[in-house]
């Protein structure tokens, strides 16, 4: 009887740590609310032609001393290119480490679900939260999809280190409220 206790003690107390893991990630407005200009600001910074190589998200934060600031992207919405295209707004196509920063745009309260699709490495902030993270190469590709609570309707801040290795790039957005559609994140709700 006692093991039979104990046994549904721990099955308890497993579904317990699995439901506040599994809680949505509360993120932090930005404090004081800003008014933004339309759009994303991104510093680039190039490793050079091959055979140098871009690896890790390791290698993107020492490259990222050295950026410089690029044109403004007009949100997230940068799809998978053509080998040999330009990395988002950068003159380069190989080899691009790149921190993108600004603000997203909730119109209301509640439980949203943010998706970030890369190609290659990311770690993606939103709100003091991270809510994307591959640290290697991958094709334009989901990485994993997070739930996070939006406590009130405004800015949050938003910030991306990205890096490009080889091939075609992409980074992008989805989004969705509880209970509602999930799509393409609209390039209208960041600001920078």
């Amino acid at each position: 009887m006692k093991f039979a206790q104990t046994g549904a003690l721990a099955v308890t107390l497993a579904m317990i740590a699995g439901m506040a893991v599994s809680a949505p990630l509360k993120l932090q407005p930005a404090n004081p609310q800003p008014s933004p200009k339309a759009g994303l600001n991104v510093k680039y910074a190039w490793e050079g032609n091959p055979p140098r190589k871009i690896q890790n998200l390791s290698k993107v934060e020492f490259l990222l001393k050295k950026a410089e600031p690029g044109p403004p992207l007009i949100g997230l919405d940068y799809r998978d290119t053509n080998e040999g295209d330009p990395v988002l707004t950068y003159n380069q196509a190989f080899n691009v480490a790149a921190e993108v920063t600004g603000y997203i745009k909730f119109d209301s309260p509640g439980i949203y679900e943010l998706e970030t699709w890369s190609n290659d490495g990311i770690d993606a902030w939103v709100g003091g939260q991270q809510i994307g993270y591959v640290n290697g190469r991958q094709g334009c590709e989901a990485n994993q999809r997070t739930e996070v609570e939006v406590p009130k309707a405004g800015w949050y801040p938003l910030n991306i280190k990205y890096f490009q290795k080889y091939g075609t790039s992409c980074l992008m957005m989805k989004w969705g409220k509880q209970g509602e559609r999930f799509t393409w994140t609209p390039n209208n709700v960041f600001g920078r």
